[in-house]
């Protein structure tokens, strides 16, 4: 009963609807954040096809050239707003890497966008994940993705913010690299020590099948 008074009380589940959720990624400078990672890291090209796990409202086809675009989310309330937003640039799919596993929609893609989803899977379930993308890559796709991160001498104000993630699995550069390294054969790490406007810390993870 107390766990669930709790989590009643967490002021975060606010986030999960989907207008609050967008607001505030603007005003904490998500969106330039977010700009950035499509237009250096992911880098795709229009016709490509791109999956994007844990896609949220699906913000990033705001910044995408015109792609084949598959997102999937666990929260359907996000879906809904996707499909709304965005309806005739792409499937939007409820379920996640593990239930939509053997969906033959995923094959053949040329990027696998995982944004902020890895922070929020324990380990084993990062594995899974992992696995579902290099599955669903062509050879020489990639999986491209951005988690928080801990690192050395860390801002006590940013280690205070990253604490109140919603996801409980923050880890260092190089946890998230040997979790990557189990499953792709070319792992890239890059520490994005450019802040928000609120001080925190990012690792980009760019695999290659």
């Amino acid at each position: 009963m107390k766990g669930k008074m709790e989590q009643r009380a967490d002021p975060r589940r606010i986030l999960k609807i989907p207008w609050i959720y967008r607001f505030f990624q603007e005003v904490i400078g998500g969106d330039a954040l977010r700009r950035r990672f499509i237009n250096e890291y992911v880098r795709a090209r229009k016709g490509d096809k791109v999956v994007d796990i844990g896609c949220g409202p699906a913000q990033y086809l705001l910044w995408l050239p015109s792609v084949e675009y598959i997102g999937i989310d666990t929260d359907e309330t996000y879906i809904n707003a996707a499909r709304k937003k965005y309806g005739g640039r792409g499937v939007f799919l409820v379920g996640s890497s593990e239930t939509l596993f053997d969906d033959h929609r995923f094959l053949n893609a040329d990027t696998v966008i995982c944004s902020g989803v890895l922070h929020h899977l324990d380990d084993e379930e990062v594995v899974r994940l992992l696995k579902f993308a290099h599955k669903i890559l062509k050879t020489g796709g990639r999986l491209v993705s951005i988690d928080s991160c801990w690192v050395r001498n860390q801002g006590i104000l940013a280690k205070w913010i990253m604490s109140k993630d919603r996801g409980g699995n923050i880890r260092t550069e190089e946890h998230y690299r040997e979790l990557a390294e189990r499953v792709f054969p070319s792992v890239k790490t890059t520490i994005n020590l450019t802040p928000m406007r609120i001080p925190t810390t990012c690792v980009i993870m760019e695999c290659a099948k």
